[in-house]
Parts: structure tokens; sequence; C-alpha cells
């Protein structure tokens, strides 16, 4: 894993399940409003910071 994404991957494990559940609500309510291609390379550069965060916010789209 490379090391920025590492790095985020560690920020979000400080994350409260509140603070978690509010930043799937925000990226999902950001993300629908762009086109397929961007949000699927969006959620891959998310799935490489943390495989759940990127599978839920793809579930939700």
């Amino acid at each position: 894993m490379e090391m920025v994404y590492q790095q985020a991957n560690e920020s979000l494990k400080s994350f409260s399940t509140a603070d978690k559940e509010a930043l799937i609500y925000n990226l999902v309510e950001s993300l629908m409003f762009i086109s397929d291609d961007v949000q699927e390379k969006v959620i891959e550069c998310l799935k490489l910071i943390n495989e759940e965060l990127g599978n839920t916010i793809q579930k939700q789209l």
C-alpha cells in the first residue's frame, strides 16, 4: 500500500462511528452528481485507502 493511502487509512481508523457515517454521507452526496467514469476512479482510490469504505460508498451510489 502506498504511503499516502496508508496514512489516510490510519486517519480513518481514528474516526468515530458518527464521523465515518458523516464522511460516507458527504462523499455519496458529492459523487452522485458526477459522471460514472469519475465515480469509478474515486471509488478505486477509496478502496486503496480502505476496502470497506470504498465498497460502502459504491453500494450507496
